[in-house]
């Protein structure tokens, strides 16, 4: 996708929602698009492999959860970041 459509798809939020449950490969591992935080900006990645300890609300190691990466999908100024160039969409391409 080009820069121009990237930069649209950050500002619709709409067409954001659409990407949870898309698979992608990032940094050579298979992940699920599982949220998306558009206060925040973030495009939240659950693992099909490997799992973090999550804590309680005590900070006490409670259990395992899939690993998950928060990825910025765009900057303070509304910019689209470089996670774009570094997520494959399993699926077939981001503009289909």
């Amino acid at each position: 996708m080009s820069e121009s459509g990237l930069q649209a798809l950050v500002e619709d939020a709409a067409a954001l929602r659409k990407l949870i449950g898309r698979r992608v490969s990032y940094m050579g591992q298979s992940y699920e698009i599982i949220d998306l935080l558009i206060e925040d900006d973030l495009l939240i990645l659950s693992g099909d492999e490997g799992a973090d300890v999550q804590e309680d609300s005590y900070g006490r190691a409670h259990r395992l959860v899939p690993h998950q990466h928060n990825l910025r999908f765009r900057d303070a100024d509304g910019h689209v970041t470089h996670v774009w160039e570094e997520l494959i969409f399993l699926d077939g391409p981001l503009n289909a």
